[in-house]
Parts: C-alpha cells; structure tokens; sequence
C-alpha cells in the first residue's frame, strides 16, 4: 500500500490499534484491519462512493504490481482474444501473469479489434434445402470467351434445378440475352414437369438486377434472391456448375484436335452427359431420373470430334454423287429426340442435325497420355556443331567467289585462270581434313609445281574491286617471274 499515493491524491489516512481508516472532505471510512503486526485491507467493501473507490484503487495502484484485469490485459498482448481457458494457457507457459476479477465484467466490443481483425464470415452454415422441383432455380452467367464462338457466341447462362441438379445452357452473343433464355428456359422446364418456379438465386450482375428482368419476375410471382456483394459463395451451386462444365469442356476439346471456336457445342455436350451421370449430391441419381422416374439412356453417347460420314438424301443428289459427306461429331439434338446427333461439315463450315450416319471412333481415340498437336511442346536440345567426319569437305565453311569478268584482249585466257582458283574455308575454327581443290571449270588438278598461296583472309573487293581484278589478269598475261632464280635469269633482270 502506497501512503504517499494516498495522501498526494488528497485522502488522510489514520492509523490506530485495530483499525486503519481513511477520509476526504469530511468523509471518514474504514480502510483495513490489524491482524498481528499487519493491516490488511477491506477490499474496499467500506468504501460505498463508486467515485471515490475508483480514487482509491488509483491511489492503491503502483508500476510494481503486475497484476491486471482481464481487458487491460487484452491490451497489453497486442488485442489477444482471451478467455478463462486461454488465459490459464498462456498463464501456466508464462511466469508473472496475475489477472483479477473485474467489479464488472466487460461485453462491449473491442472497436480496436474491429478496425484491425475483422475478416470475411466463413458460409459454412448448412441452409434450408428445397425438396421440390423448381423451386429454387440457381443461375449465373460465364464469360466473355477470349475466343468467339461458330455463331458469335462470347457467353453462356446455366439454369440449375436445386433439388434435381438439372442443368440448361443456353449460348449468348451477349449479356442482354440472358431475360430471354430465362423465358425459354422456364416455359420449357415448367411445362415438362408440372411446376412453376418459384425462386430464382443469382448473383447482382447486371444481367439479373435491370428494370426489365425485375419487372418480369414481379409480374410472374417469382422471388429474386440475390447473394451480397463479393461473396460468390452465396451462389456456389451455380459457380461451382460452370467451373464443372468448362473442366470437361476443355477436356473434350483438347482430346478432339477442334479449335477453341467449338467452345459453344462442347459447353453444351458437357451438359448433355451431366444430366444423365447419378450424383451423390443428389441421392445417387441422375437429374432426369429426378424429373422423369427412369433411368436415362446413354448408349447413343460417342466421342467428341470423332469422324462421322453423313447420308445424303436423295432428294439433295444427283445420280453420280457421293451417298455420304464426311463431318465431325459435335454434339447431340435434344430437341430431335434420342440418337439424334449434331455434326460439323468443315466443306462449308456448316452444322447438320442427322440420324443416318456412321460414326469412326478410332479417329480419335489415342493413348491416354498423348497430348494434342496444338499443345505438344518440343525442345531441342542445345549443344556443340557437329564435327566433320575425316574424309570429308564442309563446303558451308568456303567463300563463294565474286565474279570476275575478264576485259578485251584477255578473253582467252579467262578459262585457264579460273582452273587455277582454289577455294579456301574460312576462319571458323573449324578442322577440315581431307581438303581438295574445287575448281568452277572442272578441268582436273592441277600440277605439282603450283606455288603456295596466302592462307589470310582477303577483304571483298571494294570501290576498284573491277581495276583489281583487271590487274591480276595482266599481270598473268606478262608471265612475271614467280621464283627468285626465274627472275635473275629472265632477260629483264636490268629493269
């Protein structure tokens, strides 16, 4: 207990032989009891002013004491979350963490905390799933494709049943199509199971959340449940439905050797298998079993891309034409009915819908792990060039020659020089074993008594490159001495 505290803080303390009290403008209360040589203090029980035992515990209070309450301790390590079970942790690792009960404990919330810790709440709380077809339609809008699609297409709109995990696609050139496939969609799914829809879950693109799409689900009694802002978990059926139709898209794709302009047709494939797969989602069958009661059929499914030969009516043949064109398989008419298959004719870049066809599988199907042409990687290895092998001439290595064009009165003489050419290889380096004489004229070696040649380098022939030449073929005509002796014996040896 600080005295001095007390007393700077305007309290007088009184000391007598059972009893310590304490008082302030005229107000007397009792502070502590002897007990031996010792006073212990009432815990301020005596105090009965709020004010003034606040006053007090200030005036009792030293830097020494590391005892806190449980907030001032919140703040001391760093706005920790604490509780009775954390601070027993941390107490028992640590030495010197005295916490003490508040008068009141604290429930207000830490405004610091907020500003510094708040984060996104995870949606891991189950909800209230629909148990009726259409009941609740989930729907979201994917794209722009980087590639434009056969017909123009850069988008694509699901329409997921929640209860039967149904799926509809339809291909859009743009985002302003989206009110329209939702009428198709739903005037086709309505009429097929006997439902009305009730609830349509998206995102607040704009696509959704316009004055016309509003107005039009008002006017047929349809609840629009439109998930927050930046929480795509809020959709995540839709979500993770295009993330699963543009996996196997891709797949089909790569697997087809088509080029991305197909995206549309494999988006719409992909959809046409998963309505047909069980799922475990959904009570371990399959969306139209949902709907129907029967298990689907799925034995007209082939693969994507194969080689299909198409019949040609006869009503669209001459005698001596072909019976069958030859297409690809890009996907099935679910309007036309079963076996009904949508095929691409690259003749004229046009979609036929047939059931008289032949369908070549083996055009497509490769080992598992073979890539596609468009994606196959080669690396070539960098290394050394190749040496020559002894024997033999790389003729990569010589000079070509410039043209030497001979003057008047020399002409006869042009042949016989051009024998007496020798190329040489260039500077590189470059061992040549076995080097022989190539001569342009291709008239035989030439003898033994040929003098030996500079190996330097010579420049290319400049501005007077036709002056020099004209020299050196003079100089051959006036048959100069090449050796020291021919030239002390020749009969200008004075000169």
């Amino acid at each position: 207990m600080s005295v001095s505290r007390m007393v700077d803080a305007g309290y007088t303390v009184e000391f007598g032989q059972s009893t310590c009290n304490v008082r302030k403008a005229g107000v007397r209360a009792l502070l502590g009891r002897r007990i031996g040589s010792l006073y212990y203090l009432n815990n301020g029980s005596a105090i009965r002013d709020t004010k003034q035992r606040v006053e007090a515990n200030l005036g009792l209070m030293t830097n020494q004491s590391p005892s806190a309450t449980l907030e001032v301790w919140h703040k001391r390590l760093c706005h920790r979350t604490l509780d009775e079970l954390s601070v027993k942790y941390i107490g028992s690792k640590v030495q010197n963490m005295v916490v003490t009960d508040s008068a009141e404990p604290s429930t207000t919330i830490c405004g610091i905390c907020a500003i510094g810790r708040q984060h996104k709440e995870a949606g891991t709380k189950a909800r209230e799933k629909a148990t009726e077809i259409l009941a609740v339609v989930h729907s979201d809008l994917c794209g722009p494709m980087q590639t434009v699609g056969l017909n123009g297409e850069r988008y694509f709109v699901t329409f997921m049943d929640e209860t039967s995990g149904r799926v509809s696609i339809t291909l859009l050139r743009s985002k302003d199509g989206a009110l329209t496939a939702f009428k198709d969609y739903r005037a086709r799914a309505e009429k097929n199971s006997g439902r009305e829809i009730r609830a349509l879950r998206s995102d607040g693109g704009g696509e959704y959340r316009n004055r016309e799409f509003e107005k039009f689900l008002i006017e047929a009694g349809i609840q629009h449940i439109v998930s927050p802002p930046y929480t795509p978990s809020q959709n995540g059926l839709a979500e993770r439905m295009n993330r699963t139709i543009m996996e196997n898209a891709r797949c089909i794709l790569e697997d087809s050797h088509l080029g991305k302009e197909f995206w549309g047709y494999a988006v719409l494939t992909a959809a046409h298998i998963h309505n047909r797969l069980p799922s475990r989602s959904h009570s371990n069958i399959s969306p139209l079993e949902h709907w129907t009661g029967k298990q689907p059929e799925i034995g007209h499914l082939r693969v994507f891309g194969a080689t299909t030969w198409v019949h040609v009516p006869g009503e669209k043949r001459q005698k001596l034409d072909p019976k069958s064109v030859r297409c690809l398989l890009v996907g099935y008419e679910e309007d036309a009915g079963t076996r009904v298959y949508r095929l691409y004719n690259p003749a004229n870049s046009k979609i036929l819908v047939s059931r008289d066809e032949i369908i070549d599988e083996s055009s497509v199907i490769r080992n598992p792990g073979e890539c596609s042409s468009t994606t196959k990687i080669e690396w070539e290895k960098e290394g050394a060039p190749e040496e020559p092998k002894e024997g033999e001439t790389n003729y990569e290595d010589f000079q070509p020659l410039d043209s030497i064009i001979p003057p008047a009165g020399v002409a006869d003489n042009a042949t016989e020089m051009q024998d007496s050419i020798t190329l040489r290889p260039r500077s590189t380096g470059t061992h040549i074993t076995g080097r022989e004489n190539i001569s342009s004229a291709g008239t035989g070696n030439q003898s033994d008594s040929q003098p030996r040649r500079s190996q330097r380098m010579r420049k290319a022939g400049g501005l007077f490159a036709s002056q020099t030449h004209y020299a050196l073929l003079a100089g051959q005509e006036q048959h100069e001495p090449l050796t020291l002796t021919d030239a002390l014996s020749c009969n200008e040896r004075e000169k």
